[in-house]
């Protein structure tokens, strides 16, 4: 059976489906329930949204892998994942009800990825530089995994920030993951990322702007992002392991590709503008394209786009014969490119009025952060 054959036969399984209809069916209930709870967004500050808005995408998508769980088991090998997916689950949502401390919160969630890594021994044991040389990381490994999760987990995490993003880009990255991992005959992989999918396709259609839609119903929370971010890479690193020559470790980067970039990009502008990288901003690549004068709807499908581009380029070039070491330098590359010119890193702010009753939800070019056009409003509405 060819792999294309396969990788339909997974988006007609049981599994999708039945996730999917759970999560749907799911968010409604969730979504009065996390009333009565103060599980939601409330508004004022950097966000945009008028009103309060539940916080249980994260909830509806663990409960559906929960209930997966329980039909059709824990896949072998995948123990200390599912294990510590309830852990930081458990962390997300305490940090969405209660704003829980940041330190706190990064050392609970990096004991418990190391834990689910040592668990299952889902370690980057080493790089193949080229056919004859193999570099291994030795006792490098545990930190060096534990930190590309970490990475990872905190930029899906931050990508959170335009209606249907991250969702949407995990479901493009996951879509990939189900393909390569279904050539490559890892069945296991394959059933855990397309219950996944289901659960997350499921809170995309409330999530997303469609036309009759202004706005989303339902956010996802840290609660979401934090276990997508941890079962990501999880999945990925599994399928670099089982299958190499489909799956080698330099074709990782590109799948997350976009939020790797995003989240360097952020990270240098705020240590050079003095700032802690923890802290919330306005500087991530939707409001980068924003202000450059896209809609919120086309700035979120200029990412989509971007992001599948980036991945079907990692993808392309391994038919190219690269070595890893030229595929991971062809990566960086990009990357500069990246930081040059979306990132901005080149170019100061400057502080000019955004008149919003003018331009409406569209940014243009000359217009600095949005924080600065906020604190001269209120400042003119308090005169």
């Amino acid at each position: 059976m060819s792999g294309t054959s396969t990788v339909i036969q997974y988006f007609l399984s049981s599994q999708f489906f039945l996730s999917l209809v759970i999560s749907v069916a799911l968010i409604p209930i969730l979504r009065r329930m996390a009333i009565l709870f103060d599980l939601v967004d409330h508004p004022g500050g950097r966000k945009q949204h008028t009103s309060i808005v539940p916080l249980v995408g994260g909830p509806a998508i663990f409960l559906t892998l929960a209930i997966s769980t329980l039909i059709w088991g824990i896949p072998k090998g995948f123990e200390g994942m599912a294990i510590a997916t309830c852990g930081i689950f458990i962390i997300g949502l305490l940090d969405d009800r209660y704003d829980i401390s940041a330190k706190f919160r990064l050392v609970a969630q990096a004991s418990l990825v190391a834990g689910a890594l040592t668990w299952d021994n889902n370690w980057i044991s080493s790089f193949t530089v080229t056919d004859e040389w193999v570099l291994s990381f030795g006792a490098f490994q545990y930190p060096l995994t534990v930190f590309a999760i970490m990475g990872i987990m905190n930029a899906i995490n931050m990508l959170d920030g335009l209606d249907g993003l991250s969702s949407g880009v995990v479901l493009i990255i996951l879509g990939f993951l189900i393909g390569i991992s279904s050539i490559s005959h890892i069945e296991t992989n394959s059933m855990v990322a397309i219950c996944l999918f289901g659960a997350v396709l499921g809170f995309w259609l409330y999530n997303y702007r469609f036309s009759w839609r202004k706005k989303a119903s339902v956010f996802m929370g840290d609660s979401g992002t934090t276990i997508l971010g941890f079962i990501l890479p999880y999945l990925a690193i599994k399928v670099s392991i089982v299958s190499p020559e489909h799956a080698p470790k330099s074709l990782l980067l590109w799948l997350f590709a976009i939020p790797i970039w995003d989240i360097c990009a952020v990270v240098i502008k705020r240590l050079r503008d003095g700032l802690s990288p923890l802290q919330a901003g306005r500087d991530h690549i939707h409001h980068v394209l924003m202000r450059a004068g896209l809609s919120v709807r086309q700035s979120l499908h200029l990412i989509y786009l971007l992001t599948m581009a980036t991945i079907a380029f990692g993808l392309s070039i391994q038919y190219f014969k690269l070595t890893q070491i030229e595929t991971l330098i062809s990566f960086l590359i990009f990357m500069v490119v990246y930081l040059g010119r979306v990132g901005s890193l080149t170019r100061k702010p400057r502080a000019e009025i955004y008149d919003f009753e003018k331009f409406g939800e569209r940014r243009d070019p000359r217009f600095t952060e949005d924080s600065t056009v906020v604190e001269i409003s209120r400042l003119k509405t308090l005169s």
